[in-house]
Protein backbone atom coordinates (compact mmCIF):
# COMPACT_ATOMS: atom_id res chain seq x y z
CA UNK A 1 0.00 0.00 0.00
CA UNK A 2 2.89 2.26 0.86
CA UNK A 3 4.40 1.58 -2.54
CA UNK A 4 1.14 2.39 -4.32
CA UNK A 5 0.92 5.67 -2.44
CA UNK A 6 4.54 6.52 -3.26
CA UNK A 7 4.07 5.67 -6.97
CA UNK A 8 0.88 7.69 -7.30
CA UNK A 9 2.50 10.64 -5.46
CA UNK A 10 5.51 10.46 -7.76
CA UNK A 11 3.24 10.30 -10.83
CA UNK A 12 1.28 13.34 -9.66
CA UNK A 13 4.48 15.19 -8.82
CA UNK A 14 5.96 14.56 -12.26
CA UNK A 15 2.78 15.47 -14.10
CA UNK A 16 2.37 18.69 -12.10
CA UNK A 17 6.06 19.46 -12.48
CA UNK A 18 5.91 19.04 -16.27
CA UNK A 19 2.71 21.03 -16.38
CA UNK A 20 4.29 23.94 -14.54
CA UNK A 21 7.54 23.68 -16.49
CA UNK A 22 5.76 23.65 -19.80
CA UNK A 23 5.53 19.86 -20.00
CA UNK A 24 5.56 18.12 -23.32
CA UNK A 25 4.90 20.71 -26.00
CA UNK A 26 2.07 20.25 -28.43
CA UNK A 27 3.38 19.79 -31.96
CA UNK A 28 3.21 22.93 -34.07
CA UNK A 29 1.18 22.29 -37.18
CA UNK A 30 2.44 24.09 -40.28
CA UNK A 31 -0.29 25.71 -42.37
CA UNK A 32 -1.27 23.63 -45.35
CA UNK A 33 0.15 24.98 -48.60
CA UNK A 34 -2.16 24.60 -51.57
CA UNK A 35 -0.52 25.06 -54.94
CA UNK A 36 -2.54 26.54 -57.74
CA UNK A 37 -3.46 23.97 -60.34
CA UNK A 38 -1.92 24.38 -63.78
CA UNK A 39 -4.14 26.10 -66.27
CA UNK A 40 -5.76 23.84 -68.85
CA UNK A 41 -5.45 26.51 -71.51
CA UNK A 42 -1.87 25.48 -72.33
CA UNK A 43 -0.65 28.88 -71.16
CA UNK A 44 2.98 28.04 -71.97
CA UNK A 45 2.06 27.51 -75.59
CA UNK A 46 -0.16 30.53 -76.16
CA UNK A 47 2.67 33.08 -76.32
CA UNK A 48 4.64 31.14 -78.98
CA UNK A 49 1.39 30.53 -80.87
CA UNK A 50 0.57 34.24 -80.85
CA UNK A 51 4.10 34.98 -82.04
CA UNK A 52 3.63 32.54 -84.92
CA UNK A 53 0.32 34.11 -85.87
CA UNK A 54 1.93 37.56 -85.94
CA UNK A 55 4.75 36.23 -88.12
CA UNK A 56 2.19 34.58 -90.40
CA UNK A 57 0.24 37.82 -90.68
CA UNK A 58 3.43 39.63 -91.66
CA UNK A 59 4.19 36.99 -94.29
CA UNK A 60 0.64 37.18 -95.64
CA UNK A 61 0.93 40.93 -96.10
CA UNK A 62 3.84 40.28 -98.49
CA UNK A 63 1.50 38.69 -101.02
CA UNK A 64 1.91 35.11 -99.77
CA UNK A 65 -0.84 33.24 -97.96
CA UNK A 66 1.29 31.64 -95.24
CA UNK A 67 -0.23 30.04 -92.12
CA UNK A 68 1.40 28.25 -89.21
CA UNK A 69 0.53 24.67 -89.97
CA UNK A 70 2.91 22.60 -87.87
CA UNK A 71 1.29 19.51 -86.37
CA UNK A 72 2.93 20.39 -83.02
CA UNK A 73 0.70 23.49 -82.78
CA UNK A 74 -2.57 21.62 -83.31
CA UNK A 75 -4.94 19.52 -81.25
CA UNK A 76 -8.18 17.61 -81.87
CA UNK A 77 -6.93 16.71 -85.36
CA UNK A 78 -9.40 14.75 -87.52
CA UNK A 79 -8.80 13.81 -91.14
CA UNK A 80 -11.79 14.88 -93.23
CA UNK A 81 -10.63 14.24 -96.77
CA UNK A 82 -7.96 14.68 -99.42
CA UNK A 83 -7.11 17.77 -101.46
CA UNK A 84 -6.93 17.71 -105.27
CA UNK A 85 -3.13 17.59 -104.81
CA UNK A 86 -3.38 14.37 -102.83
CA UNK A 87 -2.64 16.01 -99.46
CA UNK A 88 -4.61 14.88 -96.41
CA UNK A 89 -7.14 17.51 -95.33
CA UNK A 90 -7.87 17.97 -91.61
CA UNK A 91 -10.13 19.73 -89.15
CA UNK A 92 -8.17 20.88 -86.08
CA UNK A 93 -7.83 23.45 -83.33
CA UNK A 94 -4.69 25.39 -82.54
CA UNK A 95 -3.54 24.69 -78.98
CA UNK A 96 -5.17 27.29 -76.76
CA UNK A 97 -7.81 28.28 -79.35
CA UNK A 98 -11.39 27.02 -79.42
CA UNK A 99 -11.99 27.73 -83.13
CA UNK A 100 -11.94 24.81 -85.57
CA UNK A 101 -10.02 25.18 -88.83
CA UNK A 102 -9.72 23.15 -92.02
CA UNK A 103 -6.35 22.81 -93.69
CA UNK A 104 -3.25 20.72 -94.24
CA UNK A 105 -0.33 19.75 -92.01
CA UNK A 106 3.04 21.25 -92.79
CA UNK A 107 4.71 17.89 -92.27
CA UNK A 108 2.56 16.36 -95.05
CA UNK A 109 3.21 19.29 -97.38
CA UNK A 110 6.98 19.10 -96.73
CA UNK A 111 7.05 15.60 -98.20
CA UNK A 112 4.99 16.28 -101.33
CA UNK A 113 5.50 20.03 -101.98
CA UNK A 114 8.56 21.24 -100.03
CA UNK A 115 8.67 24.59 -101.87
CA UNK A 116 5.40 25.53 -100.15
CA UNK A 117 6.94 25.29 -96.68
CA UNK A 118 8.26 28.24 -94.67
CA UNK A 119 10.27 27.87 -91.47
CA UNK A 120 9.09 30.12 -88.65
CA UNK A 121 10.86 31.19 -85.45
CA UNK A 122 11.21 28.49 -82.78
CA UNK A 123 11.50 25.80 -85.48
CA UNK A 124 7.82 25.58 -86.40
CA UNK A 125 6.65 25.15 -89.99
CA UNK A 126 4.15 27.17 -92.00
CA UNK A 127 2.45 26.43 -95.30
CA UNK A 128 2.20 28.87 -98.21
CA UNK A 129 -1.34 27.98 -99.22
CA UNK A 130 -1.05 30.26 -102.27
CA UNK A 131 1.66 28.04 -103.76
CA UNK A 132 -0.65 25.06 -103.36
CA UNK A 133 -3.70 26.82 -104.77
CA UNK A 134 -5.50 26.02 -101.52
CA UNK A 135 -6.98 28.03 -98.69
CA UNK A 136 -7.07 27.38 -94.98
CA UNK A 137 -10.49 28.18 -93.59
CA UNK A 138 -12.18 28.50 -90.24
CA UNK A 139 -14.94 25.91 -89.94
CA UNK A 140 -16.46 27.16 -86.63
Amino acid sequence: MKRLLLCSTAAIHFSVGFGLAGGVAEPVMEPEVIEAAASSSAGGVIVPLLLLLVVAAALTSGGESVSPSDARLKTDVVRVGTTRLGLPLYHYRYIGDSAVYEGVMAQDVAVMHPTAIRKLPLGYLAVDYGKLGLTMRRVH
